[in-house]
């Protein structure tokens, strides 16, 4: 079979995962980039915007765009039936909060993480989308535009399908065992604390949270802290005590939508994520809803 996919990249206007702003897309048909188009989404959770230091996007950009549901329409239009590839599990939870928000019942689509390939293919001390580029060679682009880094996505895919001689996107999964041992050993396990639990080496490596490394902030709801650790640490995400440079997701605890309108005040955690993402670390800021979402994937 040919190696046809499109791959696909959300932008969201605040820590919601339903907030989705804007999505790209990049259609690959027979190994070569075929069609693209990106556009901007009238969010479904609103008009309150805190992400516009990442992407620039912000409420005049979404005036008149077109709703969740005529963006599903579009993205099937443009995927005819063939898988969609991402950088990461975050496009997928934006498409599965999305949905849940609105009511809109979710497209007949096939979710793939090209995040997963990359890490199981290429040695690498981070597999950031923009280190990825550089790594391959591949032209630079603006990253956190959407069209930009669906386009990126794309690239980085047909490049590891190439070398691991894959003709077709299933293939390419195929080639690559869902549990590899050599990225189990490979999970950031250090600890500043010795009462943050350790990462599970035993953890599926195609969890969402495998990998991760995740800092809370505020009480949950849900769970205690300790709880809500242990529970990460199962899925092999490795438990930070504060916000560092290694950290990858950021789960807001305490959310009051209150705080997504701009000039609210935020914990020194939230603002210290915000500022590493604003410099480029691939850190990702969630509210308690989404990270029960991500639980649950």
């Amino acid at each position: 079979m040919p190696l046809n996919f499109v791959s696909i990249d959300f932008e969201t206007a605040n820590f919601d995962r339903a907030s989705v702003c804007a999505v790209g897309l990049t259609k690959v048909v027979d190994g070569a980039v075929a069609d693209a188009d990106s556009w901007f989404v009238s969010p479904p959770t609103g008009s309150d915007f805190t992400n516009t230091y990442l992407h620039g996007i912000g409420p005049s950009h979404v005036v008149g765009a077109p709703s969740w549901a005529e963006t599903l329409l579009r993205i099937s239009q443009m995927t005819a039936g063939v898988p969609l590839v991402a950088y990461s599990p975050f496009d997928k939870g934006v498409y599965n909060a999305a949905n849940d928000l609105t009511g809109v019942a979710p497209g007949e689509f096939q979710f793939l993480d090209a995040l997963a390939i990359v890490r199981r293919h290429c040695q690498l001390p981070s597999h950031r989308l923009p280190l990825v580029v550089e790594h391959f060679g591949l032209p630079d682009f603006n990253h956190h535009e959407a069209g930009a880094d669906s386009l990126a996505c794309a690239l980085i895919t047909l490049r590891v399908a190439e070398e691991r001689g894959a003709d077709s996107i299933e293939a390419l999964w195929a080639s690559v065992p869902p549990k590899d041992k050599a990225r189990s050993t490979r999970i950031r396990t250090y600890q500043k604390k010795a009462e943050l639990p350790q990462a599970s080496l035993e953890a599926d490596p195609g969890h969402p949270l495998f990998g991760e490394v995740v800092c809370f902030s505020g009480d949950l709801d849900s769970y205690t802290r300790a709880k809500a650790q242990e529970i990460v640490a199962s899925f092999g995400a490795t438990v930070a005590g504060n916000v560092t440079k290694k950290v990858s997701l950021v789960v807001m605890g305490g959310f009051d939508p209150a705080t997504l309108r701009v000039g609210a005040t935020l914990s020194s955690k939230i603002e210290r994520a915000r500022e590493l993402a604003a410099g480029g670390q691939a850190i990702e800021i969630v509210t308690e809803q989404t990270f029960l979402q991500i639980l649950a994937s």
